[in-house]
């Protein structure tokens, strides 16, 4: 069963790299990378089957060679809400690693983030996973040298099986774009000259929501800042919502933000901002970059190699004051919609999954 979305990137017709690569996708279909890397794959040839992390059907289902593919590992046993269920959860999610190892699979990890950012109430349980999977697995790919830097200070034993080659295509194709950027403001009740911040996304704390409500509500001036996107938990929630209370300059769109109404947030916006206290990879900014928009983030892991002069302004993580000053400064900044359109079109899926599947050689 292919794993293709009817929502997925047009990415053209191109000769197959090799005899036909089976690889068994856990995926996550309402994630925009799966809608656009695993048709990439296809597209080069290899078969994409949508995988059950389950021993009957990993019993069944593998062949020898099978390139069984982990993304975010921790979201396999993770979801037990008791103690003693989530190290049962955590019990049978090692089982099964080693289940597809007898059935003669390949276990491949891309490595989004360093360690999972909800991390379990036992202390040792995510690293303790993060060992099982790079001893278990046969390559690890991360998106570009920065990122594969941190991964490797982390966990030095993952040297020999690093592929710091993948890159993060655009997602043109996977959001509408359909309205103008007056008509976006117009809509959202946003004045045509106003100066405009976006967050946008899972409002979580390793995403620093509020770090950025406190150093916006320090800086002076008439600019808006919109944070839009759902809560996982009640009580940051509430804490966001507190820290905006009383400040006329913050919206708060609290809630999914569906696909087609992405673009009204995207292009009222004059920037993006991402104020991570930890990130590896973010998704996040090549969003924004598909839409033309300049980010202000953390200067970070696959960050530094995506992010110039020309399409953001990256501050130091160590700097307590550095993503206020940044949103100063980038205020004082004239960005061009071209040029990062023009850069973001650098990044290709293609370019990502033929890495990939050379990698598996390598």
């Amino acid at each position: 069963m292919s794993v293709v979305s009817t929502e997925v990137v047009t990415v053209g017709v191109h000769p197959p790299v090799r005899a036909r690569t089976r690889v068994v996708a856990l995926t996550r279909h309402d994630h925009a990378y799966d809608r656009c890397f695993y048709p990439a794959l296809e597209n080069l040839g290899a078969q994409v089957i949508e995988g059950v992390f389950e021993g009957s059907w990993l019993w069944r289902e593998l062949r020898p060679g099978d390139v069984l593919h982990l993304q975010w590992p921790s979201f396999l046993y993770a979801s037990a809400r008791s103690r003693l269920g989530l190290l049962r959860s955590f019990a049978r999610f090692v089982a099964l690693l080693l289940l597809a190892r007898l059935c003669g699979a390949r276990l491949v990890w891309t490595a989004h983030n360093v360690m999972p950012h909800d991390p379990t109430p036992f202390p040792g349980m995510d690293r303790l996973g993060r060992w099982i999977v790079i001893a278990l697995s046969h390559r690890i790919f991360v998106h570009g040298p920065s990122a594969a830097a941190i991964v490797e200070a982390r966990f030095p034993q993952v040297k020999r099986k690093l592929t710091p080659l993948l890159q993060h295509g655009p997602v043109f194709d996977l959001y509408p774009r359909t309205r103008s950027r007056l008509q976006a403001r117009a809509k959202l009740g946003i004045a045509p000259e106003a100066h405009v911040l976006l967050f946008i996304g899972q409002c979580k704390h390793y995403k620093n929501v509020h770090g950025l409500i406190e150093a916006f509500r320090a800086l002076s001036g008439d600019s808006l800042l919109l944070i839009a996107g759902q809560f996982q938990r009640d009580e940051y929630r509430r804490k966001i919502v507190a820290l905006a209370e009383g400040d006329a300059r913050i919206r708060l769109y609290p809630q999914y933000i569906p696909d087609d109404e992405i673009q009204d947030f995207l292009l009222a916006c004059d920037c993006m901002v991402l104020p991570y206290l930890e990130v590896l990879t973010s998704g996040s900014v090549i969003l924004a970059f598909s839409f033309g928009r300049p980010v202000v983030s953390m200067a970070r892991g696959f960050l530094k190699d995506v992010v110039n002069e020309e399409v953001g302004l990256l501050f130091d993580p160590n700097d307590p004051d550095g993503l206020a000053r940044a949103l100063v400064e980038v205020r004082k900044r004239h960005f061009d919609e071209d040029a990062i359109l023009a850069h973001v079109r650098r990044f290709s899926w293609i370019d990502s999954a033929r890495a990939f599947l050379d990698g598996l050689d390598a």
